[in-house]
C-alpha cells in the first residue's frame, strides 16, 4: 500500500489504516492518513498525521500524495510528511541512546510535541519522588487488589527509610547504579530477605516508570539490565491427601477460631483458589448448573479478564458449610489470623509428617542461610492452593484442567508452581500414555 522508509532501528511508513480492498471500492473517498512506525521485537506505533486524502490521490509507490491539478496543497503536505518522519527519526535515535527499551506510549508522547500537540506550557507540573509515588498510589486505589497496593505502600515507606538512615534527598537524578547497590545494602542491613529485597525494587522500578510515563522525570538510568529484582527459590510444601483429612476430622469444636480457620483454609485446598478469593466466597457465589453446585467467581488478581471460574462445591465443602455455617461459606478472617490459626492446628494434629523437619535455604541480610523448620509451621493461606494443585497433579489430572482453575498461563509456570519432584513429573508423564510401557 506504502512504501518503506527503513532505518537503522526502525522502519516508517505513510498510510491509511483501512484495509486496501475497502479503500479500491471507493478510490475517491477520503480517510486519515497515517504515519506507521515499527521497531525492536514487534513494537508498533500508528499516529495520525491529521491530513485526509483518498486512495486516487495517494501514490503508494512513493509513499506520499500525487500532483494533481486538483490538489492545491499537495507540496505542502509531502513536506510535512517528510518534516514529521525526519524530526521523529532524529528524536527516536536520541532516546535510543540513552533508553533502548522506549515504549509506544512514550513515542506518541514524543510524536505529539513534535506536532504540537502538547506545548511546553502543557507539561506537567513539577512533582517529587514521592509526590508522584503518592499520585501513583492514589490512582491504583480500586484498580489493583489491595495486597498489591500494601506491597506498593511497604516499597514506600522502605524508601522514606532509607533516605532518613542515609541523610539524604531523593530525587529524579538519585536512581541509577550507585543508589541500586546502596538502597541493596540498606534493606540487607534491615535483615530482608533476598526476594523482599527483589519485591522492593520491583515496585521502585513501576514507580519510576510510571514517573517517565507521565512525563516528571527523564532520568533512565534505571533500566539499566543490571537494575533488576533479585529472585530465589524457596522451600514450599504442599499437604498429602492424608494431612489434608488428618485437618479435616480434627475435633476443633472447643477452640471457634481455630476451627473457622481450619474450615476456610479446607475450602481452599478444595477449591484451589488464592486466598484473596478463597476466604471471600459468599452465599451469592453459589450456583447450580445441571445439579452441580459451585462457587462461580472473577478471580481477584485476574479480574481485568473477567474471565469467570467455576469451583465444584465437594461434598467436603458441603459439609463444611451445612454442619457449622448454615449452608454458606464461613465469613472472611484476617489473613494474618488465618495463617496462624492454621499453623496451630497442624502442630496440634501430632502427626509425624508434620513434625518432620525440612530444610529451608535462603538469603537474608545478604547471607546464604540453611535452617531446619517442622513441617506444620511452614503451612499458610498459600499452601492450600499449593496442595490442590499439586495434589490433583499426582492424582492423574491434566496440567491443562488445573490450570483451568488455577490460573496458571504456562505450563511452565504451573510446575515452578507446584515445585514437584523431578522423579514423580518424571512418573506422571509416563503413565499418561507417552510410552509404551
Amino acid at each position: 500500500m506504502s512504501n518503506r522508509v527503513e532505518r537503522s532501528r526502525g522502519t516508517i511508513r505513510f498510510g491509511f489504516k483501512t484495509p486496501q480492498k475497502e479503500l479500491e471500492k471507493d478510490t475517491k473517498k477520503e480517510h486519515l492518513l497515517y504515519m506507521f512506525f515499527s521497531y525492536g521485537r514487534g513494537k508498533r506505533l500508528k499516529y495520525s498525521t491529521g491530513f485526509k486524502t483518498s486512495w486516487h490521490n495517494w501514490d503508494a509507490g512513493k509513499n506520499k500524495i500525487r500532483k494533481r491539478a486538483d490538489i492545491l496543497n499537495s507540496d505542502a503536505v509531502n513536506i510535512h510528511l517528510r518534516d514529521l518522519e525526519n524530526k521523529f527519526s532524529d528524536r527516536f535515535e536520541e532516546l535510543q541512546l540513552t533508553d533502548p527499551n522506549i515504549t509506544p506510549k512514550q513515542l506518541k508522547r514524543e510524536l505529539d510535541i513534535i506536532t504540537d500537540k502538547i506545548k511546553v506550557t502543557d507539561q506537567p507540573e513539577y512533582l517529587s519522588f514521592f509526590e508522584v509515588i503518592d499520585r501513583f498510589l492514589e490512582e491504583k486505589k480500586g484498580r489493583v487488589t489491595n495486597v498489591t497496593l500494601r506491597s506498593y505502600k511497604q516499597t514506600k515507606k522502605r524508601l522514606e527509610e532509607f533516605e532518613k538512615a542515609e541523610n539524604t534527598t531523593l530525587d529524579w537524578s538519585s536512581f541509577d547504579m550507585g543508589f541500586y547497590s546502596k538502597f541493596t545494602r540498606f534493606m540487607e542491613s534491615e535483615n530482608y530477605s533476598l526476594n523482599t529485597i527483589g519485591k522492593h525494587i520491583k515496585s521502585l522500578k513501576t514507580f519510576l516508570n510510571y514517573s517517565v510515563d507521565e512525563g516528571f522525570n527523564n532520568n533512565l538510568k534505571f533500566r539499566n539490565n543490571s537494575f533488576k529484582a533479585t529472585k530465589e527459590i524457596t522451600t514450599e510444601i504442599y499437604l498429602t491427601e492424608d494431612e489434608i483429612e488428618a485437618f479435616r476430622q480434627k475435633d476443633l469444636s472447643k477452640y471457634p477460631n481455630l476451627e473457622k480457620a481450619r474450615d476456610i483454609f479446607l475450602i481452599g485446598c478444595y477449591t484451589g483458589q488464592r486466598v484473596s478469593d478463597y476466604n471471600s466466597f459468599k452465599e451469592e457465589d453459589i450456583v447450580s448448573i445441571d445439579g452441580v453446585d459451585y462457587f462461580k467467581i472473577v478471580q481477584k488478581k485476574n479480574r481485568k479478564s473477567g474471565r469467570k471460574v467455576l469451583c465444584p462445591i465437594t461434598k467436603e465443602i458441603r459439609e463444611i458449610m451445612d454442619k457449622r455455617y448454615e449452608g454458606k461459606p464461613p465469613k472472611r478472617i484476617p489473613d494474618k489470623d488465618l495463617n496462624d490459626y492454621i499453623k496451630q492446628v497442624g502442630q496440634m494434629l501430632e502427626m509425624d509428617s508434620l513434625n518432620q523437619k525440612i530444610k529451608c535455604e535462603y538469603t537474608k541480610g545478604g547471607e546464604f542461610q540453611t535452617e531446619y523448620i517442622e513441617k506444620y509451621n511452614l503451612i499458610k493461606s498459600h499452601t492450600a492452593r499449593r496442595s490442590f494443585c499439586t495434589n490433583k497433579y499426582k492424582a492423574g489430572m491434566s496440567v491443562y484442567d488445573i490450570m483451568l482453575f488455577s490460573g496458571h498461563t504456562t505450563e511452565k509456570e504451573f510446575y515452578k508452581y507446584i515445585r514437584i519432584k523431578e522423579e514423580e513429573r518424571a512418573t506422571h508423564i509416563a503413565k499418561n500414555g507417552y510410552f509404551n510401557l
